[in-house]
C-alpha cells in the first residue's frame, strides 16, 4: 500500500499503520484462524460473518468520525465566509471611492475658508507696515537707500558687554593699591567705573544718530544730549583717575603721620579715617584744584584706556541701528510682518498638500482593506475545497484499508479451513453512502460571489488608478489656483488700504 501522511485535522495515520493497528486491535489473524478451523463462514454463506462485520464496523466508524470532523470544519469555514462576506459590499465600496473624490472640492473650500482670516490679517499687517515705511521714507527723504543695521542686535550688545568686561579687567589693577579690600576693592571700583563709562558712551552714540534727523529741533537736542553725556564721561574718567592717584598716595603714607607735606593738596588726616575715605577726600581736592593735573604716568594711561573704550562703545552705540533714528525699526517691522505672512502662506500650502496626501492615503487604505477581505474570502473558499477533497481521499483510504484487512482475514481463514471458502470472499466491500458522501461545501451562490469578487477587485483597482490620476490633476490645478488666490487676497488688501486713505482724506 502507498504511504501517505495527512496533516489536516481529522485525517488518520498512514495506511500501513492504520492496517497494522486494526489487525492488532481486532486480533484479525487469530479470529480468522479460529473461524477457519470450524469452517466458518460456511461455503454457501452470502453475507459477512461476525468477524468481518466487526472489521467493517471498525473502519466504517472511522469514516463516520472523519465525516463528522469534516462537517465541523466546513461549518467553521462557512461561518468565516459569511462574516467576511458581510464586510464586502461591492456597491458600497464603489460609493466610497466616489465619495473620496467628491469630497475634494468641499474640503479645499473649507480649508480656504478656515485660513482666509489669518492670511488676510497677516497680509494686511504687512501692507500697513510697508505703507508706514514708505511714508517714513518719503517724509524723511530716505528713498535713495535701504535701512542698514546689524543682523543681530544681541550680537552688538554682546560686543559692548565684552568691551565693558575688558575695561573692567584692565582697570581693576589700577585701583587695587590703596583700597581697604585690596584686589577685591579694586575689582569692584573698576566694575562700577566700566559700567558707568560704557553706559554713557553707548547712550551718547545712540543719541548721535539723531544728528542725521531732518528735524533741526531734534538735532540740536541730540547734540546737547551728546555734549552733556560726553562731559559726564570726561568728568567721571578724570575723577576716577584722581581717585586712583589718591589711593596710590594714601597707600604710601602711614596712618597717623601729621608732618606737613610739601604738596599743598595733601591734607593732614587723623589715623581713625579709613583709607577709602581719605583717598576720596584727597581726589576731590586735587580734582577741584587742577582736573588735568596728574603726577604719574599710570593716571594718564587710565585716561587713555577709558577714552579708547568710550570711543569704541560710542561707535557700537551709534551702529546698533540704522543711522537715521526709527528707520531700522520700521524696516524690521516690515520684515517681521512679511515673514509672518509668508509663514501663513507656507502653512496654508502645507495643509492643502496634506489634504491631498490624506485623500490618496484614504483611498489606498480603502483599496487595501477590500483586497484583504476578498483575498481572505478566496482563501476560505480554497480551504473549503481542500477540506472536501481531503475528506474524499481519506474516506477512500479507509475503505481500501478495510478491504486489505478483510482480504488478509479471508486469506488466513481459507488457508486453515477444510471446506472451500464462500464465493463472496473474492468481493470487495463498499462503505454506506451516508459515510462516503461528501458534506456540502461551497454553494452555487458562494461560487458566484467568489467570481464576482475577483472581477470587483480588478474594477476597484481601475477606479483607484483613475482616482489617483484625478487627485493629482486637481492638486496641480490647486497649485495654480492657489497663486491666483494669493494674488486676489493681496489685491483686495491693497484696495482696502486705498479706500481707507480716500475716506481719511475725504
Amino acid at each position: 500500500p502507498e504511504h501517505r501522511n495527512h496533516s489536516r485535522d481529522g485525517a488518520g495515520p498512514n495506511m500501513q499503520e492504520l492496517i497494522a493497528t486494526a489487525r492488532r486491535t481486532l486480533n484479525v489473524d487469530q479470529k480468522a484462524a479460529d473461524a477457519g478451523v470450524h469452517d466458518n463462514p460456511r461455503t454457501d454463506s452470502t453475507s459477512l460473518d461476525a468477524n468481518e462485520e466487526e472489521i467493517y464496523g471498525y473502519f466504517s466508524g472511522l469514516a463516520g468520525k472523519r465525516k463528522e470532523q469534516c462537517e465541523l470544519n466546513l461549518g467553521k469555514l462557512q461561518l468565516d465566509r459569511k462574516a467576511t462576506a458581510s464586510k464586502i459590499d461591492i456597491e458600497q465600496t464603489k460609493d466610497s471611492f466616489a465619495r473620496l473624490l467628491i469630497a475634494v472640492e468641499p474640503g479645499l473650500e473649507k480649508l480656504r475658508s478656515d485660513h482666509s482670516n489669518v492670511l488676510s490679517q497677516a497680509k494686511e499687517n504687512e501692507a500697513r507696515a510697508l505703507k508706514h515705511l514708505r511714508w517714513f521714507q518719503q517724509k524723511h527723504d530716505l528713498f535713495n537707500r535701504p535701512a542698514a543695521y546689524p543682523e543681530s542686535q544681541i550680537r552688538q550688545l554682546a560686543i559692548v558687554s565684552a568691551l565693558a568686561v575688558i575695561e573692567w579687567i584692565s582697570l581693576s589693577s589700577f585701583y587695587a593699591e590703596g583700597s581697604d579690600f585690596g584686589l577685591l576693592g579694586g575689582v569692584l571700583i573698576a566694575m562700577a567705573l566700566s559700567i558707568i563709562n560704557i553706559s554713557l558712551a553707548i547712550f551718547a552714540g545712540s543719541l548721535l544718530r539723531y544728528v542725521n534727523h531732518t528735524s533741526r529741533r531734534r538735532t540740536w537736542l541730540a547734540l546737547t544730549g551728546v555734549a552733556f553725556l560726553t562731559v559726564c564721561f570726561i568728568l567721571v574718567t578724570l575723577a576716577a583717575a584722581h581717585y586712583r592717584a589718591a589711593t596710590h598716595d594714601v597707600g604710601q603714607l602711614q596712618p597717623g603721620i601729621s608732618t606737613p607735606s610739601a604738596n599743598p593738596t595733601l591734607p593732614v588726616w587723623s589715623s581713625s579715617e579709613a583709607d577709602q575715605w581719605r583717598a576720596a577726600k584727597l581726589a576731590s581736592r586735587r580734582f577741584a584744584h587742577n582736573p588735568f593735573g596728574f603726577d604719574d604716568v599710570f593716571s594718564w594711561i587710565l585716561l587713555v584706556l577709558a577714552a579708547i573704550f568710550g570711543i569704541v562703545a560710542s561707535y557700537k552705540g551709534y551702529g546698533i541701528d540704522d543711522a537715521y533714528p526709527g528707520y531700522g525699526q520700521l524696516d524690521r517691522d516690515l520684515k517681521a510682518m512679511r515673514g509672518a505672512y509668508e509663514s501663513c502662506k507656507a502653512n496654508y500650502s502645507s495643509v492643502v498638500d496634506q489634504f491631498f496626501e490624506r485623500t490618496l492615503q484614504d483611498q489606498a487604505r480603502l483599496l487595501s482593506d477590500v483586497k484583504a477581505n476578498v483575498a481572505f474570502y478566496q482563501q476560505l473558499a480554497s480551504r473549503t475545497e481542500d477540506e472536501m477533497r481531503t475528506f474524499l481521499r481519506d474516506t477512500a483510504e479507509l475503505q481500501s484499508a478495510c478491504n486489505i484487512v478483510l482480504k488478509g482475514y479471508r486469506q488466513t481463514n481459507a488457508r486453515v479451513r477444510i471446506s472451500p471458502p464462500p464465493p463472496y470472499f473474492n468481493d470487495s466491500i463498499t462503505f454506506d453512502a451516508s459515510v462516503t458522501k461528501s458534506p456540502e461545501g461551497l454553494s452555487e451562490n458562494e461560487k458566484q460571489l467568489s467570481r464576482s469578487y475577483e472581477h470587483a477587485i480588478t474594477e476597484f483597482s481601475e477606479i483607484a488608478r483613475g482616482n489617483n490620476a484625478e487627485v493629482q490633476n486637481r492638486r496641480t490645478a490647486e497649485i495654480r489656483r492657489r497663486e491666483s488666490y494669493f494674488d486676489k487676497l493681496e489685491r483686495d488688501i491693497r484696495e482696502k488700504l486705498i479706500r481707507e486713505d480716500a475716506e481719511f482724506k475725504g
